[in-house]
C-alpha cells in the first residue's frame, strides 16, 4: 500500500470515528434534542459511514487492479517457459547496467542450440522445453552481480557478463559451455556462442547493435562441430559494413532489374547435345560491377531476401522461355532449372504461385525444373514431400541438387517424388580417385536408375571425369569442361553455334 492509499484510509477512519463520537455526544443530550435535529444527525452519520465503506472498497479494488497490472508487467518482462528475463527487459536492463558501471569491462554473448529442431522432432517438445528450462537455470547459477541473461526467442539466449582479463573470461565461457553440453545423458546438447567485447566507445550504442556483432561471431562458427564459441573481430566488422551496404541496396536493385539470369548449359553424355541449362543469378551492380553469388546469396539466405530473388529468377526464366517459344524456335526445347531456397518450405502455396506465373506467360511447366538442395529436403522431409507432390501435380520437374554433399538418406530418397538427381562435384571427384569410391558412385547411379531418376553430374571439369561418369552411365553433364555460366545473349549465340556445327 502506497502513501496516498494510506492517507485516504486514515482520513476515512478519522471521519468514521468522528461520526461515532458525535453520535455518542448527541445520545447523552438526546433529551434536549428536537426530532428534526435527530434526523439530521442520523443522515450525516449514514453519509460519513457510507464514505468510509466506499473508501475501503475503492482501496481494495485499486489494490487488486494494481496487482493485475503488476502481473501483466511481469508477463511482458519475463519468459513464460523458463521464468528468465525476455529480450525487452534484457535490452532495457543492459542500457542501465552499462551506464551505471562504466568502471567495469563487459561482454555481450549470444548463443543458440545446434540442431534444436531435430531434438524437438526426435524427442518431442516436452524434452525441448526441459532443455531450455535447464539452460536458464545454468545461466542463473553462473551469472554474478551486475550481470544479466535472457531467453530472447525459441532456443536463443543472450548474456551480459563482466570480465577482468581475456583468459579469466574465456575460462568462464568454457565452463558454461561444458555444463550445458553435459546437461543430458541421453544426447549431446551443443551450442554455438558468439561474443562481443564492449569497448568504452561502444557503451552509447544501442544494445541491438552490440547484439548484432555477437550474433555475427556466432554465425561465423554455426554448424562447425569443432568450435563452440568465437569472438567478434575487425574482419567481421568489415563484413558487416559490406553486408549493410548490400542490404541497403538490395530492394532498389531488384526494382531496377540489376539481378541477371546467367545460364550454364547441360549436355547429354551420350551425344554431347545441349538439352538444358541451369539458371544462376548474378548481380550487375552499376557501381561495383558484376557480383558473384557468394558475395550476396548467403546474406540473402539469412535475411530472407532470397525468397524474392528466387521468385524473380523464376519469372525471368518464364519470360525467357516465352521469348524463345515465339522468336527462337531452335531453343524452344531447352529445359531450364531454377534453384529454390529452403526458406520457401514455410509457404505451402508455393506450387500455386509458381503455376500462376507460368500460366501468365503461357509456359508449359515441364520446361522448368525446380531445384531443391539435398539438405533442404532431408531437413524438412514431410512438408517437403507434400510441396513436391503438389509441384508435380502442376507439371513441374523436380531436381535434388548437391546430392552427396550432406547426409544422404537413401531410405528417404526412395520416397521422394523427384525426377532428377544432381551429384555434387566433390562427391564424384573424390570417388573417382580410388576403387572403393568408384564402387560407391556406381551403386548410387544404379540406384538412381532403379528409381527412374535422371542423373546429372555438376562441376565436371576434366576429360577424366567425363570418361569416368560416362562409363558408369551418368545421363547429363554440367560444368566448366563443357561451358561456363554465361548471360542470355551469350548463351543464345553459344547454342546457335553448336547447332550450326552439328
Amino acid at each position: 500500500m502506497n502513501y496516498s492509499e494510506k492517507k485516504s484510509l486514515t482520513i476515512s477512519f478519522a471521519l468514521f470515528f468522528l461520526v461515532v463520537l458525535i453520535s455518542f455526544l448527541n445520545y447523552l443530550s438526546i433529551s434536549r434534542t428536537s426530532y428534526s435535529d435527530m434526523i439530521s444527525i442520523g443522515f450525516y452519520g449514514l453519509a460519513f459511514t457510507g464514505m468510509f465503506v466506499i473508501t475501503i472498497l475503492s482501496n481494495t479494488a485499486v489494490r487488486e487492479v494494481k496487482n493485475e497490472i503488476n502481473e501483466i508487467k511481469k508477463m511482458q518482462d519475463f519468459d513464460a517457459l523458463t521464468g528468465s528475463p525476455n529480450g525487452i527487459k534484457f535490452s532495457r536492463d543492459c542500457d542501465q547496467t552499462l551506464k551505471a558501471n562504466r568502471d567495469h569491462r563487459y561482454a555481450i554473448s549470444i548463443f543458440d542450440i545446434n540442431k534444436f529442431k531435430a531434438i524437438n522432432d526426435l524427442f518431442g517438445r516436452q524434452v525441448g522445453n526441459e532443455i531450455l528450462t535447464a539452460i536458464a537455470q545454468i545461466l542463473k547459477k553462473h551469472i554474478r552481480d551486475d550481470e544479466l541473461f535472457s531467453r530472447m526467442a525459441t532456443d536463443n539466449f543472450s548474456i551480459l557478463m563482466k570480465y577482468e582479463t581475456y583468459r579469466e573470461f574465456t575460462l568462464r565461457i568454457e565452463n558454461l559451455i561444458h555444463e550445458i553440453n553435459g546437461y543430458s545423458n541421453q544426447f549431446v546438447v551443443s551450442i554455438s556462442l558468439g561474443i562481443y567485447l564492449i569497448g568504452d566507445d561502444d557503451r552509447e550504442l544501442d544494445v541491438n547493435a552490440l547484439s548484432d556483432r555477437a550474433n555475427m561471431a556466432k554465425c561465423s562458427i554455426k554448424d562447425n562441430s569443432q568450435v563452440s564459441y568465437a569472438f567478434y573481430d575487425e574482419a567481421m566488422r568489415q563484413l558487416m559494413i559490406i553486408e549493410n551496404s548490400i542490404e541497403n541496396r538490395m530492394e532498389l536493385a531488384l526494382k531496377n532489374n540489376e539481378f541477371e539470369v546467367y545460364l550454364q548449359p547441360k549436355y547429354l553424355f551420350s551425344d554431347e547435345k545441349i538439352i538444358g541449362a541451369e539458371a544462376l543469378v548474378r548481380w550487375n551492380d552499376p557501381v561495383n560491377g558484376m557480383l558473384p553469388p557468394n558475395d550476396f546469396i548467403p546474406l540473402f539466405e539469412r535475411n530472407g531476401f532470397v525468397k524474392k530473388i528466387d521468385t524473380y529468377m523464376f519469372e525471368e526464366v518464364c519470360k525467357l522461355l516465352d521469348k524463345w517459344k515465339n522468336e527462337m524456335n531452335q531453343l524452344a526445347d531447352i529445359i531450364i532449372s531454377v534453384n529454390f531456397s529452403r526458406l520457401h518450405l514455410d509457404n505451402l502455396l508455393l506450387p500455386e504461385e509458381l503455376s500462376e506465373i507460368t500460366s501468365r506467360y503461357q509456359i508449359d511447366p515441364k520446361m522448368i525444373e525446380i531445384e531443391l538442395t539435398e539438405g533442404t529436403i532431408f531437413d524438412n522431409d514431410a512438408q517437403m514431400i507434400d510441396i513436391m507432390n503438389h509441384l508435380k501435380d502442376f507439371g513441374f520437374n523436380i531436381s535434388i541438387d548437391d546430392f552427396g554433399r550432406a547426409y544422404s538418406s537413401l531410405n528417404t530418397l526412395k520416397n521422394l517424388p523427384a525426377d532428377i538427381l544432381k551429384l555434387d562435384k566433390a562427391f564424384f571427384t573424390e570417388s573417382s580417385d580410388n576403387q572403393r569410391g568408384k564402387k560407391i558412385i556406381t551403386s548410387m547411379l544404379n540406384m538412381a536408375k532403379d528409381l527412374d531418376l535422371i542423373t546429372v553430374a555438376e562441376g565436371v571439369e576434366t576429360k577424366e571425369q567425363v570418361d569416368f561418369l560416362k562409363g558408369l552411365g551418368c545421363d547429363i553433364a554440367q560444368g566448366f569442361y563443357y561451358a561456363k555460366p554465361m548471360n542470355v545473349i551469350e548463351f543464345e549465340a553459344f547454342v546457335n553455334k553448336k547447332l550450326k556445327s552439328a
